[in-house]
Order: C-alpha cells, then structure tokens, then sequence
C-alpha cells in the first residue's frame, strides 16, 4: 500500500485530464479578446460603410437631379427651335438633351440604389427618382427624335395648299413614326401617373408633380398630332372621294353648341383638294313634318322633336357627334348623295383663320360698301352677326353667308398667307369649340372621340368635373350678338364620398345700344309676346358625370327650373327674359362625381361677347 500511494498521488497530479483542463482554460480566456476585436471592428466598420453607402447615394441623386433639370430646361429650348423652323439647332439641341438624359439615368441605378429600393420608407422615394430618370431618357432617345423627324415632313410651309391641293404624301409618311411617338409618350405618362405622389418625401413630391403635368402635356400633343396623321389623308380624299357637309353656325341667334346653320354646304375633298359641291339654306331642309331619326324622351322635352325635323335646329343639342348624324340623315333624306361626315365652322373660326390668310374680298352690295369692300380677322364678326343683318335684305342674307364662307376657304385652300398660322388658327377655333369634326366612318370617329374636335357631351375630362353651360335662342332674332355672357366658378367644400361642390355663376345681359326700335325687324325678332329689343334664352347648365345640381338661385324672374338626364348628365335648364340693359344673375350648386380632383373645366356655347373663368383651384388639395 506504501508502494502505491506515491503512484496514486502522481497519478492524480500528472493525469493528462487535469492538463487539458488547463489548456481549455487558457483558450478560453483568450476567446472573449479575440472576440471583442471583431465585434468592435464591425462597429465600427457598419456605420462607416453606411455613411459611404448614403453618400454614394446622395451624391448620385444630386447628379441625377442636375443632370434631370438640365435636361428639362433644354426642351423648352427644343421645342422653340423646331417651331422656328431651326433644324440644325433643334438636333444640337436634341443631342444635348440626350446625353444629360442618359447620365441622369446612369447617375439614377445602380447596386447601391437596388439595395435602397427594397428599404421601407426609403425605396418608394428611391423607386420614383428612378422612373422619372428611366421616363426621361426613354422621351429622350425614343420618342423626341421621330417626332422632330415627323415635323420635317409635315412642316406647315410644306403642307401649303397648291393650285389647291394640300400634299398628302407627308402626311402618310410621317404617320407610322408619329404613331410609334406617341405610344412611347403615353407609356411614359402611365409610368409617372402610376406613382403614389403622395407617399414622396417632399422635396421629390413637387418635383414629380410638375414632370407628371409636362408628360401629360407632351401626351396631349402627341396624341392629337398622332389622331391626325392617321385622319387626315383618308378624310381629305387619299383613298377615294370623301363628301362631308359643312354647317355655318350663326352665332347672332344662338344653340347650344354655337348658333342656327345660317348656311349648309356640301364639301368633296379628293386627293387633298377641297371643292364646294352644293349649298343649301331653307327648303328642303327645314319644317319637315316628321324627325327624320328617332329621339329619345329627354332630346323631346329638352329640344322639342324640330331637333330632327329642321336642319336649323339641329344644333340645339350640346352634343355635336347626336347633331351631326342628324343633319346628314337630314341631308340624305331631302337632297340625296353620300355624306362621309360633318363639319362646322362658326364666324370666331372665319376671324381666326382671316388672321392667316389676311382679309378676302366680300361680294359687291351694301355690306362690302358699309365696310370698305374686303372681309378681315377684326371685321368679320361684326359682319357676319350684324351688319349683313342690317343693310341686306332677307333673301339675300343666307347666299350671302355662303359666299363669304366659300371665299374664306378658297383663300385657305389656294395657299394664301402663313400655312403656319393657318394650323394654328384652327387649332385655337377646336378648343373655343368653334370648329368640330364628325366622321361617318366608325374607326374615324373613335379617333375623334375625345379630342377638341369632337365637340361631344360629356361630363369629365381625366380627373377633372366638366360643368356644361350653354345657350338656346328662345325666339327667332338676331339679338344673340348684343348678348353679353359671363360664367365664374367657384370650387367648394369636399364631401364623404370624395366628390367635390361647385359654385357656378351665370350672368346674361342685354346689351343693345341705343334704341332697338330703330333696328330692322330681322335682328329684333318679330314674336307678339316679346318685346322690341327683348331676349329670351334657354340656360342649361349640365352637372359633371355622376353629380348633380343641388340648388339654383336667380336674382330676377320666375323662380323654377326644368330638371332632366340627359345621356347620362344631370341637367336643369330655365328661361330667361331680358329688358334693353337688364342684366340676370343665376348661381348654381352643383356636385361633381366621387374623386374628381382636377381643375374644374367649362364647356359652354361659343359667343362673342362671353367671358369665362375659374377661380383659384388648389390642384395638391385632394377630396379623397
């Protein structure tokens, strides 16, 4: 036992146990160290790789930024080169916009901008700088250049009528590049409008808001320079002879959608000439004993059935596509012949275009003596609404008409004056809604659906609530042009369901000088019931879509109104009676549709003495 004890003692104190033991010991106090540098390198490491991620991106937005700003300062630049006709300019100009397009584009993406992108808070903001540099060079590189190519063809100077053919051929080679423009355009609109402008941090949400206007308004134009390209050749007889019938609204009496067809004449356009075939005023095309289509109950009660029955009625419907199948059913059944469509011009358009073409001589008689012998853009209103009425006798005041507008048009068409301001007078003439185009072709008439020219009812245009103002004559006269007309609107309150209310102000007034006795019978009416040089007029006012008129309030006559829908439109009329210098107020309370956010709009029959406003509307102030 004395033997082993020592061994047992030195078993214990050398067994290998107790020295791993030790080593672990060791090891694992030299852990935690290691451990800690690790740790505290990653601390520091992680915010300083986070600040240089931040900058890096911050650094590249600021330069997205410049580099966007520069390029949008730039298009005004370009698209008043191409105006003036400056194509070596305009391509300089062109490629500049390009490359700072395409380094806002670069500047824009990146790992560093994906990894933000996926961050809350932070990747909805990163997503929009994104789409607006990806919208910005796509505008860039694939739709400005076709369209200034597109210009090339079509420059008005070019498109100049000769002997009196418009050239056609540019037109059609234009239209596929136009075409394609477009589409780029729209696709870029849909990609800004898609974004939640709201949710943006705001120094990015104004920004965002002005590129979204822009787009919408570089969509417009192509949109509508599109509709043409494709509309244009076959409608001026490309493919074959087209036969359309011109109505020549006379204002002094007043419809809705202008004023009585003083004048209808039959137009042929072949190969891009222009011809008067035939003009008619009176018989056969009036008192017919039977509407020649049938109208529904509210075009009854609101238009009385002469709305089918009389080409001079035809126009009391706000909606020109419903008066335009009209007068060619009219036109078919009482003189015969193809109609592929129909047009209407008003004097507003004559003065317009009288503007470019310069004056015209008139007819030898008494109007071309009062008047120093021509027609110009400042007398022709006046002419037209007033003074053929006061020195030519009845009978010869409707060929009258058609002659100064068949003058207007052969002036037009012979090339006389700016081709330039020709295009651009009867642009203005579309969006006073003195000028409106009809197709009988279904697929011509879906591309003139919604554009200026269409001249359509309806009451909302995008997110904006369309009010509907418009006059209907009460009696026949010629007083219309002593009318004096004034609308204001007021946006109001927002309501639960997001719709908005609307203060709509309607002035008339009877501005006859002097004494109206001495006026020929002809312009002052000869009803029993009305006195000399008293007005009677039919107001309609039509709510936007989906609302409705909630009160109406005149300051003089009967109270009371008529209320009716009309395709689909809340409309209240109300006639109105006026003295020798009365004037009448009648304000409406109106409601628009749920959501409609937009600047309110204001279609309202054109006259020449009417003034038309919207008050200050907060566009960022949303009802829902």
């Amino acid at each position: 036992m004395t033997d082993d004890a020592p061994r047992t003692r030195r078993s214990v104190r050398d067994d290998p146990p107790v020295r791993h033991a030790t080593g672990a010991s060791v090891r694992a106090r030299r852990r935690p160290s290691t451990r800690r540098t690790v740790t505290t390198a990653l601390v520091v490491a992680v915010p300083v790789l986070l600040v240089a991620w931040a900058a890096w991106l911050g650094l590249d937005a600021l330069r997205a930024r410049s580099e966007l700003q520069s390029a949008a300062a730039l298009v005004t630049t370009l698209q008043q080169q191409v105006l003036d006709g400056d194509r070596a300019a305009a391509g300089a100009t062109l490629a500049d916009l390009q490359d700072h397009a395409s380094r806002a584009h670069d500047a824009a993406h990146g790992p560093h901008w994906s990894a933000a992108r996926v961050l809350p808070w932070v990747g909805p903001n990163v997503a929009a700088v994104q789409v607006v540099s990806e919208v910005v060079d796509g505008l860039a590189v694939r739709a400005l250049p076709g369209l200034m190519d597109a210009t090339a063809l079509v420059d008005p100077a070019g498109m100049a009528p000769v002997d009196g053919r418009v050239p056609i051929g540019p037109l059609e080679e234009a239209a596929p590049v136009v075409v394609a423009a477009d589409a780029e355009v729209r696709a870029a609109r849909d990609r800004v409008e898609g974004l939640d402008v709201a949710g943006l941090w705001a120094p990015l949400r104004g920004p965002v808001e002005d590129l979204a206007a822009q787009v919408r308004g570089v969509a417009s134009t192509t949109s509508t320079a599109a509709k043409a390209v494709q509309l244009l050749p076959p409608m001026l007889g490309a493919d074959g002879p087209r036969h359309y019938v011109l109505l020549v609204q006379n204002t002094a009496e007043p419809r809705a959608t202008g004023g009585i067809p003083g004048a209808v004449i039959l137009l042929e356009a072949d190969g891009g000439a222009v011809r008067v075939v035939d003009q008619r005023s009176g018989p056969p095309l009036v008192d017919l004993p039977a509407p020649v289509l049938p109208l529904t109950p509210a075009e009854t009660a609101l238009f009385g059935a002469d709305l089918a029955a009389d080409m001079r009625d035809v126009t009391f419907t706000p909606d020109f596509p419903r008066t335009a199948e009209i007068a060619r059913a009219l036109w078919q059944q009482e003189v015969g012949g193809p109609v592929d469509g129909v047009l209407s011009v008003d004097p507003g358009t004559l003065a317009l275009l009288l503007g470019a073409t310069g004056p015209v001589p008139l007819p030898p008689g008494p109007v071309a003596d009062a008047v120093g012998g021509v027609l110009t853009a400042d007398n022709a209103e006046d002419v037209l609404l007033n003074t053929v009425y006061r020195v030519l006798p009845v009978a010869d005041q409707d060929p009258f008409f058609a002659s100064t507008a068949a003058g207007v048009f052969a002036a037009l068409a012979g090339g006389q004056g700016d081709a330039a301001a020709a295009v651009e007078a009867l642009a203005e003439a579309a969006r006073r809604g003195s000028l409106m185009v009809w197709s009988a072709l279904p697929d011509e008439q879906a591309l003139l659906a919604g554009t200026v020219l269409s001249g359509e009812l309806t009451g909302e245009s995008g997110d904006s609530p369309v009010v509907g103002v418009f006059l209907n004559q009460g009696n026949a006269d010629k007083m219309g042009y002593y009318l004096g007309f004034d609308i204001e609107v007021v946006p109001g309150d927002c309501l639960a369901d997001g719709a908005r209310r609307l203060e709509v102000v309607v002035i008339l007034r009877n501005d006859v000088p002097g004494d109206p006795a001495q006026l020929p019978a002809y312009i002052t009416g000869t009803d029993p019931e009305l006195p000399v040089g008293h007005m009677q007029t039919n107001v309609l006012v039509y709510a936007p879509e989906g609302g409705l008129v909630d009160e109406v309030v005149a300051s003089a006559g009967e109270p009371g109104v008529t209320s009716q829908v009309h395709d689909g439109l809340a409309v209240v009329g109300r006639t109105v009676r006026l003295a020798p210098g009365e004037s009448q107020v009648i304000t409406y309370t109106l409601a628009t549709g749920p959501d409609q956010d937009g600047i309110p709009m204001i279609r309202t029959t054109p006259a020449p003495n009417r003034v038309t406003s919207v008050q200050q509307f907060d566009s960022a102030h949303k009802c829902r």
